[in-house]
């Protein structure tokens, strides 16, 4: 045999030997958790960044009960106050930006492949409350999607990944991040990286550059019908798919100031209409419990407890958990009507300059 031969096929199996060792190494590690969960290793932990990257895996793989899941808005939630509220072992796996089409597939993939799966904790954004059935912020051709399905022959995309190996490697050395153990508690937690209050606030919304409405728009029939579309694809349908699980579902608690804005809009009204439309389509399902807090005047009126006019802190969070496991602003078909009656009424006839006196 020619040496030129000789070398090309010990170069080929030098190739493949290396190609071989390194997808081994990749699904070892699986620092995605594509394949299986985290091993267990004392004193040293594992990196959990990237969300689109990871709650997928942790959906799959991990061993829970109880999820809590919706956009950056339950990013400061704690599963050790989930815990300990609902005794449950639950994990957190929020989506940045996430829609209402986009975290209803994390919750249909979590009830696929968990059938411990008891409890889900789910937050409905206001602002998301118009939003097409199938829309999200990121588009399919910006999302892992080799990780979400479940063809193995793309999977090349991941065990072949520079950040993938990047990730293993610290994993496996217990460097930089992967230094310490890391809980649901930290995971996404940016509590402790912002200022809240006042100035936090105003520094987030410009209220003098908001050019007032003359009058509030109302709830049309063509927004009940995307929002029925919204709903009925993305929540109430996985929950009859699902009889078994129960949803605590609640409505994200924005700030006065979020709240000022959209009278200021000429959107409140509509916005109010909107969410007991939404409620009353959620109470036609014996799994789902339906939850509002704007009647918590203490927290939603206090700027400390926001970092801008949306994202309430962790300790807003850790309440958040308390109100779903006692029942506190539950809303049911015997009192529904009448709660939102009460809050119009308090927030049509707030005086909203006083909340802004102390601004500059």
């Amino acid at each position: 045999m020619k040496k030129s031969v000789k070398f090309i096929i010990a170069f080929l199996i030098i190739c493949i030997f290396f190609s071989i060792s390194f997808a081994a190494f990749i699904i070892y590690m699986d620092p995605f958790f594509h394949y299986h969960k985290p091993h267990p290793r004392e004193g040293k932990g594992y990196i959990m960044e990237d969300q689109r990257y990871i709650n997928d895996g942790i959906v799959k793989n991990f061993d829970y009960d109880a999820m809590i899941c919706g956009s950056s808005m339950t990013e400061t939630f704690r599963t050790s106050v989930m815990d300990e509220e609902f005794k449950t072992t639950s994990v957190k796996v929020p989506f940045s930006g996430g829609s209402y089409k986009e975290v209803g597939e994390l919750v249909t993939t979590a009830c696929e492949y968990n059938p411990d799966l008891k409890i889900v904790v789910r937050a409905l954004d206001g602002n998301r409350f118009f939003n097409n059935k199938d829309e999200r912020d990121y588009e399919a051709d910006h999302y892992p999607t080799y990780l979400y399905d479940k063809n193995l022959l793309n999977d090349v995309n991941y065990i072949f990944s520079k950040d993938a190996l990047l990730t293993a490697v610290q994993d496996f050395l217990g460097k930089g991040a992967a230094s310490k153990p890391i809980s649901f508690d930290e995971y996404s937690n940016w509590n402790n990286s912002y200022q809240f209050g006042v100035s936090a606030v105003n520094a987030n919304y410009a209220r003098n550059t908001v050019i007032p409405a003359t009058s509030q728009d109302p709830l049309t029939e063509e927004d009940k019908s995307i929002i029925l579309g919204n709903i009925t694809q993305n929540v109430t349908d996985i929950a009859d798919a699902n009889p078994d699980v129960e949803f605590y579902i609640y409505y994200t608690p924005y700030s006065i100031y979020y709240v000022d804005y959209f009278r200021l809009l000429g959107q409140f009204d509509r916005q109010f209409e909107a969410e007991k439309y939404i409620t009353s389509l959620l109470l036609e399902h014996k799994n789902i419990h339906v939850y509002s807090f704007y009647m918590q005047h203490d927290y939603i009126e206090d700027a400390n407890n926001y970092r801008d006019v949306a994202h309430h802190g962790q300790a807003m969070s850790d309440e958040i958990i308390r109100w779903l496991a006692s029942g506190e602003g539950e809303l049911t078909k015997n009192n529904y009507e009448a709660y939102y009656e009460e809050m119009y009424d308090y927030y049509a006839k707030l005086d909203y300059d006083s909340f802004f006196v102390d601004w500059k």
